[in-house]
């Protein structure tokens, strides 16, 4: 009998896998050669058994989360593509200056975490016990992992995710976004080089709106992570920032730009100072601290 020959298949054939653990452990070779054997076994299956097997293996996977240990107990992440394992993987050495960041939120405290994704810092915080979090996400992709990721650490309580994006004002607007590309960062202004093969509508609301109007607690800290969108967010929450109860935001700008030096100077003149900045991640955290005798 002829040995059946298996074409190489984009999955988990193609994603990287640390070379130290890939040269060490023969059975991560061996779960990706049963990984493509499953995927064309299942591609000639026909008719509507093909699509409740699939539906059955995707599902039995992303319902089987990875756990990352921390310094304040487990965090279980759902592992849908390798984005989102990714970011779940680099948990503390991506960006270690905003986990220390975190640890630093005096207790009772609620956090805003703007540009959430899919969570990684969001459940970093829920998991202190002791921190409110309210999660700002617009892409549909990365809102459905981020849920599935509170959902699974059992967060109802201390984390409220929405939908949206920030501004300055209200509108629906574009985002260029992929449905099948979880854990990427997506853009309302688009990137250099990145093409994209949908556009997804988001509500886009401003800081102000959403206290004033909404009731939404006042944040005593703030993560915005939406490069080339910062300044309008900030704009949109002059005066939700001039509560005193907002004690520090960490943003992802550089003062050397336009947009940043806007931020700087807005933030200034309410009273924030500058620490930093650390460049880590491809990117540069600032973070803002109130001053007492602002």
């Amino acid at each position: 009998m002829a040995e059946l020959e298996i074409p190489k298949l984009p999955a988990l054939a193609d994603t990287p896998v640390p070379e130290s653990v890939e040269d060490k452990d023969p059975e991560v070779d061996y779960v990706k050669k049963q990984f493509n054997l499953l995927l064309y076994r299942l591609r000639h299956v026909q008719g509507s058994v093909a699509a409740r097997l699939r539906g059955r293996f995707a599902l039995t996977l992303m319902s089987e989360p990875w756990t990352v240990e921390t310094p304040h107990g487990p965090l279980s992440f759902v592992a849908l593509g390798k984005g989102p394992a990714g970011r779940a993987r680099s948990l503390f050495t991506k960006q270690p200056s905003t986990i220390a960041w975190i640890d630093s939120f005096r207790p009772n405290s609620v956090f805003w975490d703007i540009g959430a994704n899919v969570g990684v810092y969001t459940l970093y915080a829920a998991r202190r016990g002791d921190t409110s979090v309210v999660a700002f996400e617009p892409a549909a992709v990365n809102y459905f992992v981020l849920s599935a990721n509170c959902e699974v650490n059992a967060f109802d309580d201390r984390v409220t995710c929405l939908l949206m994006g920030l501004g300055q004002g209200t509108s629906i607007t574009k985002l260029e976004v992929s449905q099948f590309e979880p854990g990427h960062s997506f853009s309302f202004k688009g990137k250099r080089g990145q093409q994209l093969s949908g556009r997804q509508s988001a509500l886009v609301l401003s800081m102000d709106r959403l206290v004033d109007e909404f009731g939404l607690a006042c944040p005593n800290y703030i993560k915005i992570d939406v490069p080339g969108l910062t300044d309008d967010i900030v704009a949109g929450g002059l005066q939700t920032l001039r509560n005193p109860a907002v004690r520090e935001l960490h943003i992802e700008c550089s003062l050397e730009s336009k947009g940043g030096r806007r931020i700087g100077e807005m933030l200034h003149s309410l009273g924030f100072a500058t620490t930093g900045p650390v460049t880590e991640g491809g990117g540069q955290d600032l973070t803002f601290v109130r001053s007492s005798t602002a």
